[in-house]
């Protein structure tokens, strides 16, 4: 799902606390002869349908309960740290790649020779390539991948744009043309909630990887300055999204949920920067169930997705960036990996992708297609298929795996979106954050 706040974990702290919980558990193997039922304990922010995954795997491993405790994001950072070092923690708890990864992944179980041992020696080549490697820490792969996710996207209501005789942008001119259009019927053109820091990175991400594609990478791992001409050139057209109006007034107080995406799904706006996460309850009858639940008017809007907007006139827009949007990790405190890692292995290589699949999320797992059955509109199948085919060529990750440098990038934009500060005062401050990050 979407990054929902600003990580703060430090690696420190966390490496100290596995120094003191782990000192005595050697490898991190607990594999405790158990003679009758076992409980296990869950941990997550977001596990799609839990209670369906839980269902099906007790069908199937009756001496095993699980129970699931879901936490709001950052309400679930904050107990993890604690309960990970603990015995009191999560036998399974989530994970996302960046600093999640990097903070909690020391606690956790490598997955290496358990999953060879009951998956088979080749049971890497099952899963995407990225939903791995974004998932390790030392080399050392400390969680397995929920389902995968990409931004880069922009969704449409196509119902609005047939009303009104227009098409899809492909560059800022052009959406810039759609947008002076639908103002003058009262519409909104991109709903986005720049309060967010997590929302205004993934455009800035969008707009940086279609001007000079992949450079921002090495910036991120320090071997270019984010101070050079192209990423002052993203963030100048970052800048425009709002002074141009195709980001309407307001946005820089407005959350992206539920603020943009009520709008976006109550037909007041054509577009919103979204990613893969959110077909589902776009596309998929069963997720607009769930979505209308938070919007009072009836959704009847034919929405689809297609590449963000190329900034430069005739430019290409982005490639997607992404990985796997999130995974699950055995806690090595955990008494009962046996069970856990049964679990472990159902939710991301066993029966869980294919809950996955069924509810419209694009699986870990490539052998398994992500369902079409539950599409409001044939039209949408393309587009969803589309989306699985995009993420095995993915130019590269969402997260930025240092958290300081992640706060930066997020109040960097925040002050350009409203006017306090220039595009190149702005980036001087990412640089200087970049220069102090230990890598």
């Amino acid at each position: 799902m979407y990054r929902s706040g600003t990580r703060r974990a430090t690696v420190l702290t966390v490496i100290a606390l596995a120094a003191a919980g782990l000192a005595a558990c050697g490898s991190g193997s607990k594999e405790q002869a158990q003679s009758g039922p076992v409980s296990l304990t869950w941990w997550g922010w977001n596990a799609f349908n839990s209670t369906q995954a839980i269902k099906d795997f007790q069908a199937a491993n009756p001496q095993v309960k699980v129970t699931y405790k879901q936490y709001a994001y950052n309400d679930y950072v904050t107990a993890l740290r604690p309960g990970l070092s603990s015995d009191k923690g999560p036998d399974v708890f989530q994970v996302q790649p960046g600093d999640l990864t990097t903070n909690f992944g020391p606690l956790a179980v490598p997955v290496e020779d358990r999953a060879a041992k009951d998956l088979g020696k080749d049971w890497a080549s099952k899963f995407n390539p990225e939903g791995l490697s974004q998932l390790q820490l030392d080399k050392k792969q400390v969680a397995l991948p929920a389902y995968m996710s990409a931004a880069g996207l922009i969704y449409y209501n196509k119902k609005i744009l047939d009303q009104y005789g227009l098409g899809v942008p492909a560059d800022f001119e052009q959406w810039k043309k759609v947008c002076a259009t639908l103002k003058t019927h009262n519409v909104k053109c991109l709903a986005h909630g720049a309060k967010d820091a997590w929302v205004n990175t993934d455009v800035y991400l969008s707009l940086i990887n279609s001007i000079a594609p992949g450079k921002v990478y090495d910036a991120i791992q320090g071997k270019t300055s984010w101070t050079d001409q192209e990423f002052v050139q993203a963030m100048s057209a970052w800048k425009d999204l709002f002074t141009s109006g195709i980001i309407p007034a307001g946005a820089t107080a407005a959350t992206e949920y539920p603020d943009a995406q009520t709008t976006f799904l109550s037909d007041q706006a054509a577009f919103i920067a979204l990613g893969t996460w959110n077909t589902p309850a776009t596309m998929t009858k069963t997720g607009q169930v769930d979505a209308q639940k938070t919007v009072t008017k009836k959704i009847d809007g034919l929405f689809l997705s297609a590449p963000f907007p190329a900034p430069v006139t005739g430019g290409q827009p982005t490639k997607l960036f992404g990985g796997p949007d999130n995974g699950f990790a055995v806690s090595a405190k955990s008494s009962k990996q046996d069970a856990a890692f049964k679990f472990l292995e159902f939710l991301t290589a066993g029966d869980g992708q294919k809950i996955q699949a069924a509810g419209g999320n694009i699986p870990a797992v490539t052998s398994v297609k992500v369902a079409t059955t539950d599409v409001i509109n044939p039209a949408q199948v393309a587009d969803i298929e589309g989306q699985q085919q995009s993420l095995t060529e993915l130019i590269g990750a969402r997260q930025i795996p240092y958290s300081d440098l992640t706060t930066a990038l997020g109040d960097a934009l925040s002050a350009v979106a409203a006017g306090t500060s220039s595009p190149e005062d702005a980036l001087k401050k990412v640089e200087s954050a970049s220069k102090a990050v230990s890598r």
